[in-house]
């Protein structure tokens, strides 16, 4: 694929385009992001596409939190349901 940058010229001074990257080692959108703005922060938005970094950091890091939380469920969290879907049972039953 011929280099081609449409609207600016900040990703071609790199050796392998960020999105050549990004596509090779089939990064999430989160990391590509990354990447992205890692890559053109001297060369276009400086310290606003530093913030986006963090910005993104940030929101990744309170998804894998919710996602954590997710799997660890207490020891007692079978029997929880069971009674939870006993009591919605009974609801019906009424």
């Amino acid at each position: 694929m011929p280099k081609k940058q449409i609207g600016g010229s900040h990703y071609k001074s790199f050796v392998i385009e960020p999105w050549t990257f990004i596509q090779e080692n089939e990064l999430n959108p989160f990391q590509a992001n990354v990447i992205r703005y890692t890559c053109r922060y001297k060369n276009k938005g400086g310290i606003q596409d530093l913030e986006k970094i963090i910005h993104y950091c940030e929101m990744e890091i309170d998804f894998m939190k919710k996602k954590k939380k997710k799997v660890e469920l207490p020891d007692d969290s079978i029997e929880k349901e069971e009674e939870w879907a006993a009591m919605v049972a009974q609801m019906q039953d009424s």
